[in-house]
């Protein structure tokens, strides 16, 4: 691979130290890449290159590590490198997740973790997937439709917010699911998901409690008992869940009868 043999050259022991860490990255099963003390890629293996989209390292070598990896976040908006937890990083290991951007500009949600080499003063960089292939078709979609216009900023934000909501019906039977996590999970932050879900009057914690309380109160109709429908619907006691269920339906839950289908099944 020809790119693996860019390094400092400063004198005859670095530059051994260099070869043998380009051998061994290079040749490891996982995306590696090596982050030189001033931010550029120094080595990055087959794993990485492939991953990322490029047809080699001659492309990524040399060039501004957090630039290559993700220049701009998902909502478009520009992504300083000195709020990058990935350069950011302190101490000698640290690991998060993020989203990488291939070469043709697909985004990929990402494990990642660093090591600093001591010696050098480099860091190693290794990054698996995280996401469904149906996240990162959100993802895709939403960047697609990325513009500079109002109509398509507007689209791009419903589209994340359709992501958004996925993400919620996947989660909202566990009780300890929480707003944070969801801006976790999506990788904006709270105050950006609090934003998108304003667009639409509405808060992240009310679509939560919304869509658990729906999912309880078509378990009633279906015949299902108060306290089942409490459990697998994401509340953690009953007492909260029937204050919540009177606020939203105006009755209580033992007054949801089940349906003329569900009751003859």
């Amino acid at each position: 691979m020809g790119g693996l043999t860019h390094y400092p050259t400063p004198t005859a022991e670095p530059v051994a130290d260099w070869l043998l860490l380009a051998d061994v990255v290079s040749e490891a099963p996982v995306p590696l890449w090596v982050i030189g003390p001033e931010g550029s890629v120094v080595v990055a293996n087959r794993a990485a290159v492939s991953f990322l989209g490029y047809r080699n390292d001659v492309d990524l070598v040399g060039g501004p590590s957090h630039e290559l990896l993700h220049r701009n976040r998902l909502d478009g908006t520009s992504y300083p490198p000195d709020e990058c937890p990935i350069i950011c990083a302190q101490g000698m290991e640290h690991q998060g997740q993020e989203w990488f951007v291939t070469r043709a500009g697909d985004p990929r949600p990402v494990h990642w973790s660093t090591r600093r080499l001591s010696d050098t003063g480099a860091t190693v960089l290794s990054f698996t997937p995280t996401a469904s292939d149906a996240a990162r078709h959100r993802a895709e979609e939403r960047l697609r439709d990325s513009a500079p216009s109002s109509a398509a900023r507007l689209r791009s934000r419903a589209v994340l917010r359709d992501g958004l909501y996925a993400i919620i019906h996947e989660r909202f039977a566990d009780p300890l699911f929480s707003v944070a996590d969801l801006a976790t999970e999506a990788h904006v932050s709270v105050r950006s998901l609090q934003a998108l879900f304003a667009d639409v009057g509405r808060s992240p914690a009310s679509e939560v409690r919304r869509i658990r309380l729906e999912f309880a109160h078509g378990m009633l109709e279906r015949g299902h008992g108060v306290h089942s429908a409490c459990r697998r619907s994401g509340f953690l006691d009953p007492g909260s869940f029937g204050r919540a269920f009177r606020r939203r339906f105006g009755y209580s839950p033992s007054q949801v009868r089940p349906t003329a289908a569900s009751a003859g099944s």
